[in-house]
């Protein structure tokens, strides 16, 4: 049984996504399939990831539908036990998924855990450290309910729970914060206080034209989870 599916969704990403592969196939584990999901691109991201001959790559295209519906294309297809998620423009240090899959493995009550991050620039450099994601399940739990307690490119999750409770739902730019409230509602988290990847800060990331919207849908996602844990 293959342990291991990464997945990895793209949309118009040609400026960052051979680094981005490059990284998940130079991971030191190497028994896994590599899911990537194009979101109906209409650059050169096709022609980046065919460009890649590994037979542990399978491209899935679809019409421009947004993220969660190829994140959940994505769980759909994947085989493993486990899904690590990997984003088109951030970079998996080495021993990322050996880490993360040992954990899994010697913690089978766990259902999702993250990781800690650097984040880098436009150009690759280092600009900060991403260290606030509590790591026990006890803070995650509490964390949660005012904000979101995993980075979302650095989690392994197992698939069997994910797929369970209906896998991503359409909450803009919070849909993994609202997926979080439904599993840690019954289910474990931790957080690895390593930083295993590099998540790449973008300054148009969020637009003033969308800002109030995450907002409002984050508050609503803070409702929920309230509504989970409390009533």
């Amino acid at each position: 049984m293959l342990k291991l599916s990464i997945i990895m969704p793209v949309y118009n990403g040609e400026k960052y996504l051979k680094e981005a592969i490059q990284s998940v196939l130079d991971q030191t584990f190497k028994d896994f399939e590599f899911i990537i999901i194009d979101d109906g691109s209409t650059d050169e991201s096709v022609k980046i990831a065919e460009s890649f001959h590994d037979q542990r790559i399978s491209l899935i295209r679809l019409s421009h539908g947004g993220i969660v519906k190829a994140l959940n294309a994505g769980m759909k297809a994947a085989q493993g036990v486990y899904i690590i998620r990997a984003d088109a423009d951030d970079i998996s240090l080495p021993e990322r998924f050996k880490i993360l899959l040992d954990y899994m493995e010697n913690n089978k009550d766990v259902s999702i855990c993250g990781s800690w991050a650097d984040s880098i620039n436009k150009k690759g450099e280092v600009v900060g450290g991403m260290e606030y994601p509590p790591v026990e399940n006890k803070g995650i739990k509490k964390y949660l309910l005012l904000h979101n307690p995993f980075i979302h490119p650095s989690v392994i999750f197992r698939k069997k729970t994910i797929s369970e409770l209906g896998g991503y739902k359409n909450f803009k730019h919070n849909e993994d914060y609202e997926l979080w409230t439904r599993v840690l509602q019954k289910n474990i988290g931790h957080n690895i206080p390593q930083k295993l990847i590099r998540y790449r800060v973008h300054p148009w990331q969020v637009t003033k034209n969308n800002l109030w919207k995450l907002r409002s849908v984050g508050v609503l996602v803070r409702l929920l989870a309230l509504k989970r844990y409390f009533f």
